[in-house]
This record gives C-alpha cells, sequence and structure tokens, in this order.
C-alpha cells in the first residue's frame, strides 16, 4: 500500500481535489434521519406482497404441470385432453313426435333396461295418396325400456294404426327376431315368409321398413343415417318381393316416397279444447297448404296455411277458435295443374272439441 511519502504526482493532485471536495460538504441537520429511513424501506422483491404473488404463480405452475402428467396418455406420448363432445350425431332431422313426451333419462339402446320415462317410437304405415302408395309416420308411446328398433318394426308389421286411413303393405305372416346395429349398418332379423298383395308396391314395402328402422335408430340416440341390411332367419336376404336386397338399403328421396302433407295434431279421435292447434309437415308447392273443416261429413270452413319452406317437407301450424262438437279437417296439397297433374295428396283427423 502507498503511504503519502511514496505517492507520485498524480496520486497527490488526486488526493488534494478530494480534500478540498470534501471541505465543501456542509451536513445537514436531519442527515442522519433521512440515511436511516432510506436503509429501513423494504426492497421490492421482500415485500409480502410481491412474495404472496410469486408464490401463487409457482403453484398455478405445479397445478398445470401436474395436469398434464395425470393426461398423459402413459406412453410417453403428447398429452390426451379431456373433452365433451356436444355434436349431434347424424340422424333423420324429422324423426321427433310433436307432442313432446319426457327425454329418457339415460341414452337408450337395444338392450331392454328398467322402465323410467315414456318415449315417443316413430313407425312408418303407407296411405293410398291417390297417385299409389305412400308413407306416412306415427308415434307410439313406449316404457324407454322397449324403445328399440324392434319394437319399431314388430308395430310396423303387426299394427294396426292408429288412424284408419294408414296401413301396412306387410301381410301377416312374417315378425322380427332382432334389429341392432353391427358393421355400419342396421341388421333387421325376419322370420316367416314376407309377402305383399301388389308386386308393384314391393320398393316402397322395403322403404317402409327401411324408415321405420332407421327413424327409430335416430330416436333412441343411435345413429339413423346407417343404411338396413335385412336377413332371414339370420340368413342373408338377398331378394324379398322382387327386390334387390344382396346390399344394404339406403333411404329413398323422401319427396319420393313420403305422403306430402302430413297432420300430426290433432291425434285421430282426440278430445281437445278451443282453440284448437293444428300443427303438420308439407313439401308443398309455394309452401301453402289448404285446409278444410266438416261436420258430419259436410264443409263448414276453409282456408289456407303456409308451411316455413316451399317444396321441401316443412312445418306447418294454425288455430282454430271451434264451439264444442265432432269435426274432421282435412289438409291438402294446392293444385297448381288445375286438374292435369297427378292427384294432390292429403291428410285427415277427426277430433272432438269439449
Amino acid at each position: 500500500m502507498s503511504t503519502p511519502e511514496n505517492w507520485t504526482p498524480e496520486e497527490q493532485r488526486l488526493h488534494d481535489a478530494l480534500h478540498r471536495a470534501a471541505d465543501r460538504v456542509q451536513p445537514g441537520p436531519d442527515g442522519l434521519a433521512r440515511i436511516r429511513r432510506r436503509t429501513a424501506v423494504v426492497p421490492m422483491w421482500r415485500r409480502p406482497l410481491v412474495l404472496g404473488l410469486a408464490g401463487a404463480t409457482a403453484l398455478a405452475a405445479a397445478v398445470i404441470v401436474g395436469g398434464v402428467i395425470l393426461l398423459d396418455d402413459g406412453d410417453g406420448g403428447a398429452p390426451v385432453a379431456s373433452e365433451t363432445s356436444t355434436s349431434p350425431s347424424e340422424t333423420p332431422s324429422d324423426e321427433s313426435p310433436s307432442t313432446p313426451v319426457a327425454p329418457p333419462s339415460t341414452p337408450p339402446s337395444d338392450t331392454p333396461t328398467a322402465p323410467s320415462a315414456p318415449i315417443g317410437l316413430p313407425v312408418y304405415y303407407v296411405s293410398d295418396s291417390g297417385a299409389g302408395p305412400r308413407l306416412v309416420r306415427e308415434f307410439v308411446t313406449v316404457d324407454v325400456s322397449v324403445a328399440t328398433i324392434q319394437t319399431a318394426v314388430h308395430t310396423m308389421l303387426s299394427g294396426p294404426p292408429a288412424d284408419p286411413d294408414y296401413g301396412t303393405l306387410w301381410q301377416p305372416g312374417v315378425s322380427v327376431d332382432s334389429a341392432r346395429i353391427t358393421d355400419d349398418v342396421i341388421e333387421v332379423d325376419l322370420s316367416g315368409t314376407p309377402a305383399i298383395d301388389d308386386p308393384s308396391e314391393a320398393e316402397i314395402a322395403i322403404q317402409q321398413l327401411v324408415y321405420t328402422a332407421t327413424a327409430a335408430a335416430a330416436a333412441t340416440g343411435q345413429d339413423g343415417s346407417l343404411p338396413v341390411r335385412v336377413t332371414i332367419d339370420g340368413a342373408p336376404a338377398t331378394d324379398v318381393f322382387g327386390v334387390d336386397l344382396s346390399e344394404p338399403v339406403e333411404r329413398a328421396d323422401p319427396l319420393e316416397v313420403r305422403q306430402l302433407v302430413v297432420l300430426f295434431e290433432p291425434t285421430e279421435d282426440a278430445t281437445v279444447t278451443s282453440p284448437v292447434t293444428v300443427r303438420g309437415e308439407a313439401a308443398a308447392f309455394e309452401a301453402t297448404v289448404l285446409w278444410e273443416l266438416r261436420r258430419d261429413g259436410e264443409p263448414v270452413d276453409s282456408g289456407h296455411t303456409e308451411t316455413t319452406e316451399c317444396c321441401t317437407f316443412a312445418p306447418f301450424e294454425l288455430e282454430l277458435d271451434l264451439e264444442p262438437g265432432s269435426y274432421e279437417i282435412v289438409m291438402s296439397e294446392s293444385d297448381p295443374s288445375g286438374g292435369e297433374g297427378r292427384p294432390p295428396t292429403s291428410d285427415s283427423r277427426t277430433f272432438t272439441v269439449e
């Protein structure tokens, strides 16, 4: 260490300059107090709030890391995310009853369970539209425990439908042994010898079965978009009524096989109160549906209503203020051809107003 005696001229000049600067410093009366206040301030990183936030951040990071570890698929791959799907399955869009029924507590399947809530099970019949048989639909209310594809097909085969204007093309002598979804098809196993009266109605008879099976699948929470494979006594059916069934059969175009005007409410022989709500569905020209109200077979009122969309199956609704008594409501297509084309299709219901 250098002593004053050994300082160089530069060190001596520096010492003298520092000494003169120190001599000019005059301490204030509160200098010591200010120093103590500054040294008493806790640094920001040591304050409790900052420490708490840091702790919370560390905890959150630990939870996230732990969650990723728990969600790992166990094979050392990427984490597996947990999710709940809200996308509906692809099913026919028109298989819900117009009169709401209580939903099942759990998605039903073709395996019977304990009875719980009722469900409306769609069944397809045929009606004479004036231009040949067309498919029409009724809902049968059953317990969830028996709400299966097999139940719907059995009802279609055995009947009778509630509406006396409806019927089935399938003759007695055939029953359904099972109906289930397998190998991406709805497999319906029949027993007996299927028969119909008129071979020209073979295609619509097969579609009656296909529409019923697919509609029942959709109504019971299964995939109603699948084609239908028919077997007889467990063996593949290659030909029924002269129709080639070597491949599963899909739904035909509804405009080609369904009756173009159908009533849902009131149901046949229902007892209702006024005003009476009339609901149905139609694929109508210019979305126009004609109605006629009858008592004792005689027209007492008429008019028209509209569907929500032209020329495709779409809903319609109207209300009628009626006095007590028995009535028949007839809904029909308009006839833009003026009688030159096919007969317009129609549907009717009889009901009583209290």
